[in-house]
């Protein structure tokens, strides 16, 4: 079963040739549809019977399922970043608060 997916990002779409502003909205779709997307292709090829109890084929690659698959995992995604943002932060403050330690005892 050959699955004919665009996995990498190119810039011009719609195959016209050319960049156009009709472009810009297929970015969107492909970056949004990405991970329901890569779920269903990786259940299809790496679990063919959970594929086939779930009724998986190409056909719904880019379909209604793989639209609200990606809605969860785009916020399990941004909460994600958030926490690693948070974590970063706490962990420069205490480097820098770290840092300052053996100039604020000299004075």
């Amino acid at each position: 079963m050959a699955i004919t997916q665009q996995w990498a990002f190119v810039a011009d779409m719609n195959h016209s040739g050319t960049i156009t502003i009709s472009d810009f909205w297929l970015w969107i779709k492909w970056l949004y549809f990405w991970p329901g997307d890569a779920v269903i292709v990786l259940l299809i090829q790496n679990a063919p019977d959970v594929a086939a109890f779930f009724e998986l084929s190409p056909a719904r690659i880019g379909g209604p399922l793989s639209l609200f698959l990606s809605f969860p995992l785009w916020i399990v995604a941004l909460v994600l970043f958030i926490l690693a943002w948070r974590l970063m932060d706490k962990l420069g403050a205490r480097a820098t608060e770290a840092l300052k330690r053996p100039f604020l005892r000299k004075q």
